[in-house]
């Protein structure tokens, strides 16, 4: 680990690491740059290299003549499409250490998700997975650089893998998570995307969110030429400035004394327990004293531009439902440029955004894409050069981790094309998931989590329903007569059996759940529905609404 005192300090080492950054991303970026007006022909590409990397496994042999494929008719003709229900039992076999079941390359990690059932779903990485990551984020990276000088100008901050989560490891052996934000990116270019992060990934190992957030930091505040924080919610990074105003006295002291001292409490109090490995870390960057970043740090609790003053742009998710926490998050930035983040799924790249485009454009050099209109469900799926500026669509991704016509449960809409490859707008989610910050809550969860915890008495009526706040968080409508803290209690324990909520609760990002006592459930949930548009006979009841307001609904005594 390097010392703390040597990260992002000196700015003219910085620039000559982002400049040999920039000449190793070009050839990527032009070849990306050429797809755009060929995406047939680059889409052709990707489907024969995903069949290569599929050909004599146990996915393979379930396909007739999956030898003889060639073009993408005959792929849609031979493979079913799949969802993370359906390739389970697959991944298992991988996780206990079995070999060429969906691919032929091994497995280098697991990176977790969300499924169809909101359980946590482990999506294998292999190198070939790795590569088309790399084809969609070395370009995505040449654009911020060319098109935003000021970037260049100094380090960076990229929030890539989860905070506060350790690896661990499967029965077979396979590592879960990611080691390093760089190595999603090509491996030539890894040792110097180390150089010009701000923050190292191994900070992002600490057994916890509230001492990863104070470690980040204390390397961001002592980066004072810091003019890149790319993160994915925007509520990610309003809450890391939470914590800034937080721990900002006790950050100031760790600065003038040459101490680093990471909370052992949580935000609400709760011990946070340690790792050796972490507590390794902490004692290397002890003795790194820093009198100039302490007193600018006391200035500027109030102000970040004053901490960064160079600080040129912010990257987050701007569409669908992280559209309500970017404007907390401009706050806290003034004056600073937002970009849109393109849509990225942890099975794949789906877009990458660049500055002339009118939305995010398809990562076409990466996977192979089709589309399916939701009106139209049995339709053959079109391809990338078949879509229709304005229309909407489903995702479907084949890959070369080994995942073949997978839905994401994605919907985008045309917005343009830059030369022949679609401009596409994330909107929601297809299958009735409720995705506030992150946490993929679907209905199908929701209702397990309820039969679950509420029991064989189960309540007349009990829904599930998201409400926007301070933070967000999920309300337990019941009604009953019987006491509602421990069954509101019970819900939130078994949601947090899943991946992303439990994630987005620990970041702070989610409120717990509540309960809300309600009379005449069902006859006012109609009401409601009417009002928003469904018809009487078309209303069914649901364990999870994804439309917020009910809570003003429900107390509001109005029927």
């Amino acid at each position: 680990m390097p010392r703390g005192s040597a990260w992002g300090r000196d700015v003219l080492t910085s620039r000559a690491m982002l400049s040999a950054t920039m000449a190793a991303l070009t050839p990527s970026a032009l070849r990306f740059r050429h797809a755009l007006r060929e995406p047939e022909a680059a889409q052709a590409e990707c489907l024969a290299r995903i069949l290569r990397a599929v050909e004599g496994t146990v996915q393979a042999g379930r396909a007739p003549h999956f030898g003889r494929i060639r073009t993408a008719r005959e792929f849609q003709d031979a493979v079913p499409i799949t969802t993370p229900d359906t390739v389970a039992e697959d991944v298992e076999r991988i996780a206990r250490g079995e070999s060429r079941i969906l691919t032929r390359e091994p497995v280098l990690r697991f990176e977790l998700s969300g499924g169809s059932s909101g359980a946590s779903k482990r999506v294998p990485v292999t190198q070939g997975l790795l590569r088309e990551f790399q084809r969609a984020l070395a370009p995505m990276l040449h654009e911020v650089f060319l098109r935003r000088p000021a970037v260049r100008e100094g380090p960076s901050y990229w929030s890539i893998s989860p905070l506060g989560r350790r690896q661990h490891r499967t029965s077979g052996g396979i590592p879960v998570g990611s080691a390093e934000d760089s190595a999603w990116f090509p491996r030539p270019l890894q040792p110097l995307l180390s150089r010009v992060f701000a923050v190292p990934g191994a900070v992002g190992q600490a057994p916890h969110v509230e001492p990863c957030r104070y470690v980040t930091l204390w390397y961001l505040v002592r980066c004072s030429s810091l003019s890149l924080i790319s993160v994915w919610n925007p509520s990610f990074l309003t809450l890391l400035m939470d914590a800034l105003e937080r721990h900002g006295e006790r950050l100031a002291e760790d600065l003038e004394r040459g101490t680093l001292r990471p909370p052992e409490h949580d935000a609400d109090g709760a011990p946070v327990g340690s790792d050796p490995t972490w507590t390794s870390l902490v004692q290397g960057l002890q003795g790194v004293r820093d009198l100039p970043s302490a007193r600018r740090l006391r200035d500027g609790l109030s102000s970040a531009r004053t901490l960064w003053p160079g600080l040129a742009l912010l990257s987050m998710w701007t569409d669908a439902q992280a559209a309500h926490a970017v404007a907390a998050a401009r706050r806290r930035f003034p004056g600073v440029e937002v970009q849109g983040k393109g849509l990225l799924a942890t099975e794949g790249v789906i877009t990458v955004p660049l500055f002339e485009a009118p939305a995010p454009v398809l990562a076409v050099r990466s996977h192979f894409f089709e589309f399916m209109e939701p009106e139209k469900p049995e339709a053959r799926p079109l391809l990338a050069h078949e879509l229709t500026a304005g229309r909407t669509y489903a995702v479907l991704l084949s890959t070369s981790g080994g995942l073949l016509r997978y839905r994401l449960g994605d919907l985008v809409r045309v917005e343009g094309f830059v030369h022949a490859t679609p401009c596409l707008r994330f909107l929601c989610r297809a299958d009735a998931v409720s995705d506030l910050v992150g946490e993929k809550l679907s209905a199908a969860r929701a209702g397990t989590v309820l039969d679950a915890a509420l029991g064989p008495t189960r309540p007349t009526f009990a829904m599930l329903a998201p409400e926007w706040g301070t933070p967000p968080a999920y309300r337990l409508f019941l009604e009953t007569d019987a006491p509602t803290d421990a069954l509101a209690a019970n819900v939130e324990q078994a949601l947090c059996e899943g991946h992303h909520y439990r994630y987005a609760r620990e970041l702070g990002q989610l409120g717990p759940v509540r309960a809300v006592r309600v009379t005449q459930g069902a006859r006012r949930y109609e009401a409601r529905c009417i009002q928003l548009g469904q018809r009487a006979g078309d209303i069914k009841p649901v364990d999870l609404h994804r439309q917020p307001g009910w809570t003003e609904w429900f107390t509001r005594g109005t029927s």
